[in-house]
């Protein structure tokens, strides 16, 4: 008995040698999750993959660079370099800085005020999902490929600019441009981005004025609240040389915090007090007696990078915690 033309043979499906479908990686909540948001996710990936790429590469010609005889030489080294790689280095430190507003503005904003407008959630929550699994995994997908991709790039810039540290940005490296775009400091802050926004949209049903929300706690962030999870920095170390010997050299790598002078009892004074004083002994006249320089080591930077992300992150996840349990208890 033939066949007929186009109909599936039993056991020979069209979405399988078996007539099951493909095995697929996500299933359920998750798979309808991506499938929600996923052109931010997936452009998310690309550009990170993008960046990774081109900072990796960067850092391979930057290590040539330092491995060639105008390096070994020494000779308007940092003019060279800055010249050379400035601008490049300019510009991954914008492209870094943004990493925390995208995640907050394009994954976070729209993840909950979206399925607002739009109704989503009531159709969901209908269905044999729970308002709590919902927000959970949403929250968790949004997460996921936030700590990916800014892990991902904080990992290519920081493998880029440590081999030249002492060059880039004068060897400033506590400047935001370098100790927020490095180590884990960048991870936190995306995640704290993220929060802000999808906690916003339990408030806000539209997306767009969510998005501002989010966009404006980013400037705030930077000229106001950064500062506050500084506090948990290690008091700078000192270094005191008399009078005569003039203010102490800064240790390679170091970042200068204040410059002091000291009186015979221990007094600390600003540095113009004995700044235009001729000789040694005007100054001991004034009663000042000694040269006081306070500094960051190159070596506590990890510490206090981690220190400051730890209070971040704290912070993020409560604000997560707090939009998980409130989200739960109230209708959307």
């Amino acid at each position: 008995m033939s066949t007929a033309v186009g109909t599936p043979v039993a056991g020979k499906g069209g979405n399988g040698e078996d007539g099951k479908e493909p095995p697929r990686i996500l299933r359920g909540l998750p798979w309808l999750v991506w499938r929600q948001h996923r052109v931010a996710f997936v452009a998310c990936l690309l550009l990170t993959a993008a960046g990774c790429v081109h900072m990796l590469w960067q850092r391979g010609t930057v290590t040539d660079f330092l491995a060639g005889p105008r390096a070994t030489a020494a000779v308007g080294l940092a003019e060279v370099f800055d010249q050379k790689y400035g601008e490049p280095f300019q510009n991954a430190t914008w492209l870094m800085s943004m990493v925390p507003v995208v995640a907050g503005v394009f994954l976070g904003a729209p993840l909950i005020a979206g399925d607002r407008e739009r109704g989503t959630v009531q159709l969901v929550t209908t269905q044999s999902v729970t308002r709590g699994r919902w927000l959970a995994v949403k929250l968790g997908m949004a997460v996921l490929i936030t700590v990916v991709c800014s892990a991902a790039l904080s990992a290519a810039f920081t493998s880029w600019w440590e081999p030249a540290h002492a060059l880039v940005n004068g060897g400033d490296w506590m400047g935001d441009n370098i100790f927020l775009n490095t180590g884990p400091v960048p991870v936190a802050l995306a995640l704290l981005h993220l929060a802000v926004g999808a906690a916003i949209g339990l408030f806000v049903r539209r997306t767009l004025v969510v998005m501002g929300f989010a966009l404006a706690f980013s400037f705030v962030w930077n000229l106001v609240l950064s500062g506050w999870f500084t506090v948990g920095f290690p008091k700078p170390r000192v270094l005191l040389n008399p009078v005569e010997q003039g203010q102490p050299m800064l240790p390679e790598g170091a970042v200068r915090h204040d410059n002091w002078t000291v009186d015979a009892q221990g007094g600390l004074h600003g540095f113009g007090t004995c700044f235009n004083e001729r000789t040694p002994a005007d100054c001991r006249a004034k009663g000042i007696v000694a040269e006081r320089l306070e500094y960051f080591g190159y070596d506590q930077m990890p510490g206090m990078q981690w220190t400051y992300a730890a209070l971040v992150l704290a912070a993020a996840v409560a604000l997560l915690a707090l939009t998980l349990w409130w989200g739960r208890r109230r209708p959307l």
